[in-house]
């Protein structure tokens, strides 16, 4: 069978028809290219997020286009908003320097969710998660003084570091309302020394930062085989980090 540029996203439920394929006619949305790395991979069909979407899975020893497939039980313990047979909507980027993430969701704090667990996943070393680690729920009130989506995220995720660093609470889940000036979270974190990590995320940077709506019909398109299309209506989060 012919491989697609683009892939058809629909909204369903986690069981039922897989989608298709949709003509190269439709509108579509073109972001800044991202540098390749290279890797081999191969491709299967997963459901994230309400959305058919296609997940790419390395064959090679290079971290890159991760979709959370193996879902780190410190991270995504079952809860109403996210049981354990959902994966993740979020895929990392291949930049050849540094480490990013795109993630999809169906509105801007979902995204903005994503890109934070997104983040938090790719510090954390494989397997070396405790499921059994004692969480602590509170509030966290986010100042943002602007209306730019793209440096809402940075705020977000320069917070979600900085309470990692600073207040040694790790975040593993959280529930987001974006507000005018500031950003609600109820946060669901354990304490930052029972994590174990093989990566330090410095910074959030604005390099190719994104939070953006995708209205019907329209697609931001993949990164060559790394990263799937992704048609709306939904939001798209992106960013890249220094480490």
């Amino acid at each position: 069978m012919v491989r697609r540029s683009i892939t058809k996203i629909r909204t369903m439920m986690a069981c039922g028809q897989a989608g298709s394929t949709i003509s190269d006619s439709i509108r579509s949305i073109q972001l800044t290219p991202i540098s390749t790395l290279m890797v081999t991979v191969t491709s299967t069909s997963v459901r994230t997020s309400g959305t058919l979407i296609q997940k790419i899975q390395p064959v090679s020893q290079v971290r890159v286009s991760c979709a959370a497939n193996s879902i780190d039980p410190l991270i995504f313990l079952p809860s109403p908003s996210r049981p354990f047979e959902v994966a993740m909507s979020w895929w990392i980027l291949p930049t050849t320097a540094d480490i990013g993430l795109r993630a999809f969701s169906d509105d801007a704090a979902g995204a903005m969710r994503e890109a934070a667990l997104g983040m938090q996943n790719i510090q954390m070393i494989t397997g070396a998660a405790n499921s059994d680690s004692p969480r602590t729920e509170s509030t966290w009130m986010i100042h943002t003084a602007t209306e730019d989506y793209g440096r809402v995220l940075v705020r977000w995720l320069e917070e979600v570091l900085y309470r990692a660093q600073a207040e040694g609470e790790w975040l593993c889940e959280a529930v987001i309302e974006i507000l005018d000036g500031r950003i609600d979270v109820v946060a669901s974190w354990v304490d930052a020394d029972l994590v174990q990590r093989e990566l330090e995320i410095k910074a959030v940077t604005m390099h190719e930062v994104a939070l953006v709506e995708v209205g019907p019909g329209e697609v931001i398109e993949g990164v060559d085989s790394d990263i799937p299309s992704f048609e709306g209506p939904g939001w798209m989060a992106q960013v890249v980090f220094d480490v």
